[in-house]
């Protein structure tokens, strides 16, 4: 029978190196492939929140395979690409809080869905149920886009607070829709998950 812990068992032995690692390079991909395109489109609120945000399935992946402890890792990888690429006119309290909030909003969802008695994290892959995972991570998104927003919200007019809003919804649950189709081609091409 699978078993995560024996599939995933050298990644679950190095899993903090493993998430910043993945993490940071699925933000270096969205700011230096993704980020550029949605600038010339949608122009300053297009910097501010993406219609294809990948690194928020990484989030809710971590989340959903390691538990809250993911957070560990997701917050400094967070911070460290917000150093990156985050923009210089926030001050330091904000500039701190935006990674603080992305890197808890999958946590804060599948802790509040654990509680609600609807739990999401996996156990064997027979029984994952991929419609809770989404959810999940929708919730999260939701979770994601109002910390965000709020966040990023300075000197935006009523519109455009709006407009960021549902960018950040769409591009975090889009990034996720996405990351878990190629997920499932790849286990079902490699055969560890059949249905």
């Amino acid at each position: 029978m699978f078993s995560f812990k024996n599939q995933f068992g050298y990644f679950g032995q190095h899993w903090f190196g493993f998430v910043i690692i993945v993490h940071v390079a699925a933000f270096v991909f969205q700011s230096v492939v993704i980020r550029p395109f949605e600038i010339a489109v949608a122009g300053h609120i297009g910097s501010l929140a993406s219609l294809l945000f990948l690194p928020h399935a990484v989030r809710v992946l971590s989340v959903w395979l390691l538990g809250p402890k993911a957070f560990f890792a997701l917050f400094p990888a967070s911070l460290f690409v917000n150093f990156l690429y985050g923009p210089v006119d926030y001050g330091s309290f904000t500039f701190v809080l935006i990674p603080l909030w992305s890197s808890a909003s999958a946590v804060l969802a599948f802790e509040f869905l654990r509680i609600t008695n609807r739990n999401v994290y996996p156990s064997t892959a027979a029984n994952i149920d991929w419609r809770s995972l989404v959810f999940a991570g929708c919730l999260a998104s939701f979770f994601n886009s109002l910390g965000g927003t709020y966040l990023k919200s300075d000197g935006l007019t009523v519109s455009e607070i709006l407009e960021l809003l549902v960018r950040y919804f769409v591009g975090d649950a889009v990034g996720l829709l996405l990351c878990l189709f190629v997920l499932t081609l790849l286990l079902r091409y490699h055969g560890i998950w059949k249905r």
